[in-house]
């Protein structure tokens, strides 16, 4: 009876395939009557983070095996339901790799196999937009992933983002096929945002006469796995109403860097423009940051030239002449 409501229990969590695992297969295990049942959540764990290079996404991989057996192959995005039902199998992934053909697969410059491993697309057996990529040995000699051991340098690159290579899920495969596959989620390892720091040079210029003023953004970056988060700009907001026309050469949700503003103020207090943008890294953590440039309120100052007395100029006086001189015949 033990035995049968094991079953039971086993079945009503999906997991009738797994009946038979061994018990030291998974660190949750229970037993009854000499049936082992096993809770696969934590026996294998796929691990994932990306990082901007070159314009495009590269995906990383990270497979720590907890279980008692020898694993032959790990497929990204493909997910089996954990059970023995091929109809129900799910391809999870889009975007194919970069400069892949269907005659020559996934170029080496965009993938990273572990030692003695090969990297493949696989595609399901109905024609689909869908596809996983598959890790496996190149040769059944070739070192396999045993027992408490992690495997990683599992890389793929991509012209552009697919959040499936995060979200999905993978597909373990057992060397000695019992259990025949195993299907886990993946994990993302990146979950914190990068850290931003906008500066603005210059961050203070003078009113003059509405003329416009070129900015330069610069940057603090850093992320834990990123090196090089994408660069937006969010908004440029001000402290007083401003004109169409007030700022130029700014690209909303672009990486523009370089901007220009209308040197005046309309209040007393001058003008502050609050430019912010944000930093998301290639796990897609987000997080803005914020400048200000100020614009010194224009004064009115009445600068009166001093007064210069006119130069008196003094004549030599001429010394009269003698009244007793006599005048010459």
């Amino acid at each position: 009876m033990k035995q049968n409501r094991a079953i039971q229990l086993l079945r009503s969590t999906g997991l009738a395939s797994l009946a038979y695992a061994s018990l030291a297969f998974t660190s949750g295990t229970f037993t009854s009557g000499g049936l082992a049942i096993a809770d696969t959540s934590h026996a294998v764990n796929v691990g994932v983070y990306a990082q901007h290079s070159g314009g495009k996404i590269v995906y990383h991989y990270r497979v720590i095996n907890n279980t008692q057996q020898t694993i032959a192959s790990v497929a990204i995005g493909r997910n089996k339901q954990n059970d023995g039902n091929s109809n129900n199998d799910v391809y999870e992934l889009l975007e194919l790799p970069s400069g892949w053909n269907e005659k020559f697969g996934i170029p080496s410059n965009s993938s990273n196999s572990p030692t003695g491993w090969h990297v493949s697309l696989i595609t399901p057996a109905v024609e689909s937009v869908r596809h996983a990529i598959a890790w496996e040995p190149m040769k059944d000699n070739s070192p396999k992933l045993l027992a408490g051991q992690t495997l990683d340098k599992m890389s793929v690159t991509l012209d552009k983002a697919d959040i499936n290579y995060l979200a999905g899920h993978a597909l373990i495969t057992f060397a000695d096929g019992s259990p025949a596959n195993l299907t886990v989620p993946i994990k993302r390892l990146d979950n914190t945002p990068p850290g931003l720091t906008v500066n603005l040079s210059p961050n203070t210029i003078l009113s003059q006469d509405n003329k416009f003023v070129a900015v330069n953004a610069t940057f603090t970056i850093s992320d834990d796995y990123d090196r090089m988060p994408e660069i937006k700009l969010e908004s440029i907001t001000a402290n007083e109403p401003l004109a169409t026309d007030d700022i130029r050469d700014a690209s909303i949700s672009l990486d523009d860097r370089y901007l220009k503003f209308r040197a005046t103020s309309k209040s007393p207090a001058g003008r502050v423009y609050t430019v912010t943008y944000s930093a998301t890294d290639a796990s897609g953590n987000q997080s803005t940051a914020s400048a200000s440039l100020s614009v010194m309120a224009a004064t009115t100052t009445s600068l009166t030239a001093p007064v210069t007395a006119p130069a008196t100029v003094t004549t030599p006086a001429t010394a009269p002449r003698d009244q007793g001189e006599k005048k010459k015949p």
